[in-house]
């Protein structure tokens, strides 16, 4: 089988859909058969670092100058003549491909009010509906998403498969002290005990409402701790002010989390007492996973994505209000057995996420829509 990926979210900075792009051919690798042919389409060269060469892989690309959007609507399907199947990871498929096709919808929300510009529904949210139409299958990474999408979008279940996603054998606890004291300082300037927030700061995500949390537990517990938000705030989130107006200068850190390597970001997870995700709504949260895998104590809100992911394994709230989530972190960075009992129960949950059994899994449809 030869198949396609729409790749173009290689350029760039790489989060989320990007290091799932990444993940997935890292471990196609190991599983392909013999005839089996993998080629990845993208705007910008692409070195394939994340993974070891394999002449079973090719990367193409082409037209770097153009826009995402006329690139892949555009100019992609008149290089995909001769795969059998064409992957698209990033929720959307090329409005003029017409062979056979995969889509993968990571979440939907759109389903979250306020979450996006108004535009968003005349944009996005109608491509999306349409590539979930015009796909031969879909790949969603949760149930409460194939929930989602027959509620919006009308898409019954039987065109849908439930591929959760993982983290890397790289995300694990971590014993050597130096290692986390180095971290520590690394990216707050001194050794001192952190929370970790790591994804891109979009609305739903409610930074504004974590920022306040912590201000609560941290006035009311007197805690030594900091807040480290890893990801860039492309949504312009007012940082300055709100961190003056909770009385917490110099104790919140962000940093836009751009590194050369994934294997920068497992230390983060790791050296940190706690990680919380304040998500409004998650189709799936890479990061939660990433998080367990760490044994990190999380603290998160019990909706949608997150409330799968970490089953019995976090310290859950059930509206993210800053008194709850507060609490929350108050009672978990307050009690040391709560707090080694949730990290142990996570990394045993993280078991159930692995990208091995994603790559497998995905590989598997796209045979079946290829054959």
């Amino acid at each position: 089988m030869h198949w396609g990926v729409d790749a173009h979210r290689l350029a760039g900075q790489r989060l989320g859909v990007g290091r799932y792009i990444e993940y997935l051919v890292k471990h196609w690798r190991s599983i392909m058969d013999a005839d089996d042919r993998c080629t990845l389409f993208t705007r910008e060269p692409y070195d394939g670092s994340a993974w070891e060469p394999s002449p079973s892989i090719r990367v193409r690309s082409f037209a770097p100058s153009l826009p995402p959007s006329v690139w892949q609507h555009g100019m992609l399907p008149r290089f995909t003549g001769g795969v059998d199947v064409l992957f698209c990871p990033s929720y959307s498929v090329p409005v003029t491909y017409r062979g056979k096709c995969v889509v993968a919808i990571h979440s939907m929300n759109e389903v979250e009010s306020g979450t996006h510009p108004w535009w968003y529904k005349l944009t996005y949210s109608k491509l999306y509906r349409f590539s979930a139409d015009r796909a031969d299958r879909i790949i969603v990474p949760s149930e409460s998403t194939r929930q989602d999408l027959e509620r919006y979008y009308g898409i019954t279940s039987d065109k849908v498969d439930i591929v959760v996603q993982g983290a890397d054998e790289a995300f694990r606890p971590i014993s050597d002290d130096a290692v986390k004291r180095a971290t520590r300082i690394r990216f707050l300037g001194e050794d001192r005990p952190y929370i970790v927030f790591v994804g891109k700061l979009s609305t739903r995500r409610n930074i504004p409402i974590l920022i306040e949390a912590f201000a609560i537990a941290k006035r009311r517990a007197k805690l030594p701790h900091a807040l480290l938000l890893v990801g860039p705030n492309h949504v312009g989130v007012p940082l300055d002010q709100l961190i003056t107006r909770h009385g917490v200068t110099g104790h919140v850190i962000q940093t836009d989390g751009k590194f050369a390597s994934h294997l920068e970001v497992p230390p983060i997870y790791a050296s940190a007492d706690l990680y919380v995700n304040a998500s409004s709504y998650e189709g799936f949260s890479m990061t939660l996973v990433e998080a367990l895998s760490c044994g990190t104590p999380v603290v998160a809100v019990n909706r949608a994505g997150c409330a799968e992911i970490a089953a019995g394994a976090a310290e859950f709230v059930d509206e993210p209000t800053p008194d709850a989530l507060a609490n929350a972190i108050e009672r978990v960075l307050t009690d040391p057995a709560l707090s080694q009992s949730l990290g142990e129960r996570g990394y045993r949950r993280a078991d159930a996420f692995r990208w091995n059994v994603t790559a497998r899994q995905t590989l598997d449809v796209l045979r079946r829509v290829a054959a």
